[in-house]
């Protein structure tokens, strides 16, 4: 998954997770950190809605950044990686 930001947009990423299995689960916690050239830029909760995981981001910097979502299933800790790239200006 890969996420498009304008530098200076703040908005929502919603992230739905989906058992494999077709099993009835429920995420009992969840959180996330903005990662830039591997260092923490800014991380938070998540806002958990049923299987959809809702993070407001507003990335500081042009650049690539990893999403690190963190959520806990049953006694299981899962990671999702999400690429976003900020651009400083776009062409159409």
């Amino acid at each position: 998954m890969e996420v498009i930001f304008d530098l200076g947009e703040q908005k929502h990423v919603y992230v739905e997770i989906r058992s494999r299995k077709g099993q009835d689960f429920q995420i009992r916690s969840a959180s996330w950190e903005l990662l830039r050239d591997g260092k923490t830029e800014t991380g938070g909760s998540c806002v958990i809605i049923d299987h959809v995981l809702d993070i407001f981001l507003y990335p500081q910097q042009a650049g690539i950044y990893i999403l690190r979502v963190t959520y806990e299933i049953a006694n299981e800790v899962l990671v999702e990686n999400i690429i976003i790239k900020v651009y400083k200006w776009r062409t159409l």
